[in-house]
């Protein structure tokens, strides 16, 4: 995803795989940023540096899962957590296996008794679980393979494969859908999968990730924190997100920008162009009223008032 500011022109775009473009109205920006230029010692360009900064803040927060909270990086948690559910399952009694089974045996069952009306299908059904059930709770490896081969899961692992997991991650934001021929039986302690969904986990925000290092990379001559305002549960994803990068062109007399690049290739399916707006012009917004509250400080100080 790229995105370019100047003073006249605030657009974002998305290459791949799908295109936004948002822009945001700056026509008064220019001269009020000259008027806070000249009262405070700032080059126009340090200013559209630091609006360019509040920008990828704001993308940031506005880049799905929404927000900034603690809270708000749960539902991106709870989706990584029933991604994996849909790739591999333990054989626990009662445990995802089972009942993923269970439920496929029960539409062959109600199926033949739309054939043979005196056939218990809920019968069979629960007689189905209780026998799959017993091959969990002792152990029996060799009936869960064959179940397994029965009714089409892809296979049986040993431990945790993460090459199938990233294999399944096919539908739109690479999201798993849930199909037997992507579902393997981990015979592996459940401890092993607890592991594997948390350290997936922590991955939750990384297209945040990328508008938080293309932050950083925008260089500003007062010393800040570049991802004020962008937690840490983001912010821990920077490594993921390094190919983000910024091009500094504010300088440029006639078309003073800076272009912001989130290298993380499923942004656009975060971001939906509404979404882009409304960030852009809060980032406008805020820097302007920023912006205001210098000018006026200023004066008052010129004047003598206090």
């Amino acid at each position: 995803m790229q995105g370019w500011t100047s003073a006249q022109r605030y657009k974002l775009l998305s290459q791949t795989p799908m295109k936004i473009s948002a822009m945001v109205d700056t026509s008064d920006l220019r001269e009020r940023m000259r008027v806070w230029g000249g009262l405070v010692a700032k080059e126009t360009s340090e200013g559209l540096r630091q609006h360019a900064r509040v920008a990828c803040v704001e993308l940031s927060n506005t880049t799905q899962p929404f927000g900034r909270g603690k809270g708000d990086k749960r539902p991106g948690e709870n989706a990584v957590e029933s991604d994996i559910s849909k790739v591999f399952y333990t054989a626990t009694p009662n445990g995802g296996f089972v009942n993923a089974v269970t439920d496929a045996a029960s539409k062959s069952f109600n199926f033949r008794k739309k054939n043979s009306p005196n056939f218990d299908a809920s019968g069979a059904t629960e007689k189905f679980r209780a026998r799959l059930n017993g091959y969990a709770t002792s152990g029996n490896f060799s009936a869960l393979r064959k179940v397994a081969k029965d009714f089409l899961w892809i296979g049986v692992v040993e431990s945790i494969n993460p090459q199938l997991h990233q294999q399944a991650r096919t539908a739109r934001r690479k999201r798993v859908t849930k199909r037997a021929g992507t579902m393997s039986l981990l015979l592996g302690p459940k401890s092993e999968l607890r592991a594997y969904v948390e350290k997936q986990q922590k991955k939750v925000g990384m297209a945040k990730a990328g508008w938080a290092v293309c932050a950083e990379k925008i260089p500003l001559q007062r010393a800040s924190s570049a991802t004020r305002g962008i937690p840490q549960w983001v912010t821990r994803n920077k490594s993921r997100a390094a190919a983000s990068n910024i091009v500094d062109q504010s300088a440029d007399p006639d078309n003073p920008r800076v272009t912001m690049t989130n290298a993380i290739p499923w942004t656009s399916e975060c971001l939906t162009a509404s979404q882009t707006q409304a960030a852009l012009n809060i980032a406008r917004n805020k820097f302007v009223k920023y912006m205001n509250t210098q000018i006026k400080y200023e004066l008052k100080k010129q004047a003598g008032l206090k």
